[in-house]
């Protein structure tokens, strides 16, 4: 399974989230039930950002990304100071800024997915 392209070019820029899923039961009385919805109750999102890279690398980080997306495939985040634990990540979306000629910024928007 792929992994994070040049996981030491990571800028401090990139960012996690988790968001809790629930199921809401109002009642007639005004009171509100809230339950777990599912098993995988606590999904992730993360945006990873590749800050001023070469067009060489920017090049090499866009094929792994276009690749996942084509396929269809996660890519796999061990964990790190941002995750405390592995996960698989679908790419949603990538975003690239060029600063000049020659350098890049590279944005990825992912969410986790399960059971693959």
């Amino acid at each position: 399974m792929p992994s994070i392209p040049l996981p030491n070019n990571l800028s401090i820029n990139s960012s996690y989230a988790q968001s809790g899923r629930t199921r809401l039961v109002e009642f007639g009385d005004g009171y509100v039930q809230r339950t777990p919805l599912g098993i995988n109750n606590r999904i992730r999102s993360i945006v990873v950002v590749h800050e001023n890279l070469s067009s060489i690398d920017a090049a090499t980080v866009l094929s792994v990304y276009d690749s996942v997306q084509a396929s269809g495939d996660p890519i796999t985040i061990t964990s790190n100071q941002m995750l405390t634990t592995d996960g698989k990540f679908h790419v949603l979306e990538v975003n690239v800024e060029m600063a000049d000629n020659d350098r890049r910024t590279i944005s990825a928007t992912m969410r986790e997915v399960f059971d693959l």
